[in-house]
């Protein structure tokens, strides 16, 4: 993979690569260079499994962990929920997005709580969210240091339309990171 030899937008040990961001990673690299601005790629390819770590992780986090139990059953048990089944996860998912903590779910899914993307007056409960790009590969975040994320936000903004198969980005500040979107590319 081209990226890991990059000199200034770094792929981090544990990143899983693929195809498709493995070049917009290693393109992206000379304009994180030009802007004097050392920066890690903090994550590639997660499946399934991985995003359900995420939740269960930030569950812990904010001590939620122990008030949705049912979180922690395996990713495809059901339970009843409001008089719906539900995936175990799915109030513990959308309690995250109703607090604030942006994240896709690990299989297709239906908001089940109040959820406002920030600088939106639409409420997404009842809407349907797909996988996260990052389980088919075409999505990687970059993190933050610990000046936030406005140094990396800029360099990313230079480089739209410039760099073949970037295809945009959201600044996700609760995980201080930049989520990275790319198509899909010829590989030559």
């Amino acid at each position: 993979m081209k990226s890991l030899s990059n000199k200034w937008l770094i792929v981090g040990k544990y990143v899983q690569l693929t195809e498709h961001i493995d070049p917009v990673i290693a393109d992206l690299d000379p304009f994180f260079e030009q802007a004097g601005l050392k920066a890690v790629v903090t994550s590639g390819l997660r499946k399934s499994e991985d995003q359900l770590r995420i939740i269960r992780t930030e569950l812990t986090r904010r001590g939620l962990a122990g008030e949705y139990q049912e979180a922690f059953q395996p990713i495809t048990d059901h339970i009843q929920w409001e008089f719906m089944e539900v995936y175990a996860w799915q109030p513990a998912w959308s309690k995250l997005l109703n607090l604030g903590f942006i994240v896709n779910p690990p299989i297709t899914a239906k908001v089940l709580m109040d959820y406002y993307r920030p600088g939106s007056d639409m409420n997404k409960k009842g809407q349907v969210i797909g996988q996260s790009p990052h389980t088919h590969g075409r999505a990687f975040d970059i993190g933050g240091g610990p000046d936030g994320l406005g140094n990396e936000l800029r360099v990313i903004e230079s480089a739209m339309g410039k760099v073949k198969g970037l295809k945009g980005f959201l600044l996700e500040r609760n995980q201080n990171c930049l989520h990275i979107d790319v198509q899909f590319i010829d590989i030559v």
